[in-house]
């Protein structure tokens, strides 16, 4: 098996915290959860015959992850909701396409100037306020508001160029493929 788990870890992480989150309302809970599926991929990583598998894999663990936590945490007054939940959950196929723009993005993020990626990253991916990150990289406000914007505008341009991005009425993304002219070749 030619895969390292930090290299998951790395990789997943952000994405699935995500899809979590997204499913579960309690943060700590949430966070709970992500920390049991990389222990399950850890101690199951060794089972996997094919890499090219891997998300998948990852995926199903993570739906039965949050299942688990739906059936462990029901009552009575939750049943209902618990049930649909479970229901919408086993019905997913795949981790939808915002997961799957979460990755692009975070390889654009990757490749914008040192001066906006690491601000970016903290304040769209992992969700720090422009506020706090003022003491992180002991910058004034308007300093950080500057670059987050800067890094937003850079970001959304290297995006457009390089993806075409469907979105349904509400702004949700619904689809996301690779422009020919893309250097990169893949979203």
């Amino acid at each position: 098996m030619n895969l390292e788990i930090n290299a998951i870890h790395n990789q997943f992480y952000i994405i699935l915290g995500r899809y979590i989150k997204a499913r579960i309302n309690d943060t700590d809970d949430a966070y709970d959860v992500l920390q049991e599926v990389f222990i399950k991929i850890n101690e199951n990583l060794g089972s996997l015959t094919d890499d090219s598998k891997l998300k998948s894999w990852i995926f199903t663990i993570t739906r039965n992850s949050i299942i688990d936590y739906y059936r462990k945490n029901s009552n009575h007054k939750k049943s209902e909701l618990t049930e649909c939940m479970m229901q919408k959950i086993l019905h997913e196929t795949d981790l939808d396409t915002s997961e799957s723009l979460d990755c692009c993005l975070i390889k654009f993020i990757e490749r914008l100037p040192e001066d906006y990626r690491d601000i970016i990253m903290d304040s769209e991916i992992h969700g720090i306020k422009q506020k706090d990150l003022t003491e992180k990289y002991n910058l004034a406000y308007p300093s950080i508001r500057s670059r987050v914007q800067r890094g937003r505008s850079r970001l959304k341009e290297m995006l457009l160029d390089c993806c075409s991005i469907e979105l349904d009425r509400r702004g949700n993304v619904m689809n996301v493929k690779s422009k020919k002219s893309c250097s990169e070749g893949k979203c």
